[in-house]
């Protein structure tokens, strides 16, 4: 639903180039923008809201949900 929102192409959304990720990070990079200091996707039976719930934020970090390339994941 989220890569139709964004008007990804039928065609992409089916080839499975699209990954959900669990990223933790900071604000404070370059220019104050979102450092990610951990990336990982989500398994196809894991539940974002239940990971979500069960996280306790270090100092400093956040986490958040990313949809990302899956071959940029991969790298």
């Amino acid at each position: 639903e989220a890569l139709e929102r964004y008007g990804v192409t039928p065609e992409e959304r089916l080839s499975g180039g699209y990954v959900l990720c669990d990223v933790v990070g900071r604000v404070g990079g370059p220019q104050g923008g979102w450092q990610v200091e951990y990336l990982r996707p989500v398994g196809d039976g894991e539940r974002p809201l239940v990971l979500q719930e069960g996280w306790k934020a270090k100092s400093g970090c956040s986490r958040r949900f990313e949809i990302r390339r899956r071959e940029e994941v991969e790298k």
